[in-house]
């Protein structure tokens, strides 16, 4: 096989499924390859509601999807319910990546299930070597991930954080299916998450790189899911990913593009610093080099790209610093359970990262907000409940064979 494409994507995920959408269909002639897409990789697969407002065309995913309304935040035995001003939506990320990939296609992309194996140059186009042939290109897009084979061709001087996560794919016992769960660590800039989708739960961990290895993470997780859950469905399906985060020392966003390249989403590194969302922001980056594209000025990317990412990661830095590679953040969570104003600045912080909220005025906006908050708080009852024996079941589901469980009753005994 040999074919010749105006831009080479290489990579299907939300970056580079959404680039290829945005560009075949202005008659761009784009060729799309990922050796795995669409596929189930290992995350929480949180959609903030901000990502409804960016990507209007999310509102279809929403169909399979599970919305949860509030998150219960850990730390060292403490925890604290923080109901959000709008649901995140949990999403499979198989279910994800094939609304995508159908998206592109409709488009007048062209899809090829094959691995690259090598990146050169001939008489001056991009030269592909892939297990069915090769693909020549005059644009090439890297959208491949953290480990980007694209970026050690193109930008190998780009330094991306890399972050490592544990999943296990269990059972909806556990938590109320509207809410979901963090688990913070001391002095680990890292989270555990529960994130209830429709057949099952996400339940993993994400740490910086050289912090914890494979036996530590995986540990973590069984720990959390035997913690007052009777339901010990031991055979889950576990996986492994690594998350790209944001290097971009003093808002230098000029290596994740060139006269004829350009690195999106995790390949750029551009993850969330703080949280390790990845999703919107693969997106948006798509979106930004589409939109460079089509104006004629794609070496214009990486400015449109500082001047929509470089304060946001500057925000998610500081408080990554200052919060969770200290003590403060475990000892706020703690003291939030006693303290409606150490509440409330969680709820600020909880509202500001899911709502995107880095500008001055949207950020004053969430003040009075989370006063009322505090003040209702004051006036709530402590959350109590018991738990249930469950009934489990293997079941055919995505992303592979889950365990279904008979929820348990609302509450999990250790609240606030």
């Amino acid at each position: 096989m040999r074919q010749w494409a105006d831009v080479a994507v290489v990579g299907a995920g939300p970056a580079g499924a959404r680039v290829a959408e945005l560009l075949a269909k202005e008659g761009v002639r784009v060729v799309v390859l990922d050796p795995r897409a669409p596929w189930e990789k290992p995350c929480g697969g949180g959609l903030t509601p901000h990502a409804f407002d960016a990507v209007p065309e999310l509102e279809e995913v929403r169909a399979f999807a599970r919305p949860v309304s509030a998150l219960q935040i850990e730390s060292k035995g403490s925890a604290i319910d923080v109901p959000l001003l709008r649901p995140v939506w949990m999403v499979s990320r198989l279910d994800l990546g094939r609304w995508q990939l159908d998206r592109a296609t409709t488009a007048g992309a062209i899809f090829r299930p094959v691995k690259v194996r090598h990146i050169g140059k001939v008489a001056g186009a991009w030269s592909l070597t892939t297990d069915a042939g090769t693909i020549r290109s005059e644009f090439l897009v890297g959208a491949d991930g953290a480990a980007s084979l694209v970026r050690r061709v193109t930008s190998p001087k780009l330094q991306v954080e890399l972050a490592p996560t544990r999943v296990a794919y269990t059972c909806l016992s556990g938590p109320p299916t509207d809410r979901a769960v963090l688990r913070f660590f001391p002095r680990i800039a890292g989270y555990l998450w529960d994130f209830p989708r429709n057949t099952h739960r996400s339940v993993g961990v994400g740490v910086p790189e050289a912090t914890w290895r494979r036996p530590r993470m995986d540990g973590e997780v069984d720990r959390y899911r035997m913690e007052g859950a009777p339901c010990r469905c031991d055979d889950v399906d576990r996986a492994g990913a690594v998350i790209g985060t944001a290097q971009h020392d003093h808002g230098d966003f000029s290596k994740v593009a060139g006269p004829d390249f350009a690195l999106l989403g995790d390949a750029a590194g551009f993850a969330d610093p703080l949280t390790g969302e990845g999703i919107l922001n693969a997106m948006i980056s798509a979106e930004l080099l589409a939109e460079a594209w089509l104006a004629g000025e794609p070496r214009s990317y990486p400015a449109r790209a500082r001047r929509r990412f470089a304060r946001e990661f500057e925000i998610a830095r500081v408080l990554r610093r200052t919060m969770f590679e200290t003590e403060h953040g475990v000892r706020l969570i703690q003291r939030a359970a006693a303290s409606p104003l150490a509440w409330a600045s969680i709820w600020f912080m909880v509202q500001m990262i899911a709502e995107h909220a880095v500008e001055v005025r949207s950020l004053g906006r969430l003040v009075l907000p989370a006063l009322q908050a505090a003040k209702e708080r004051v006036r709530a009852e402590a959350m109590t409940g018991d738990t249930a024996l469950c009934h489990c079941e293997r079941v055919s589901e995505t992303p592979a064979h889950v365990t279904r469980c008979s929820p348990r009753p609302a509450g999990l005994g250790a609240v606030a």
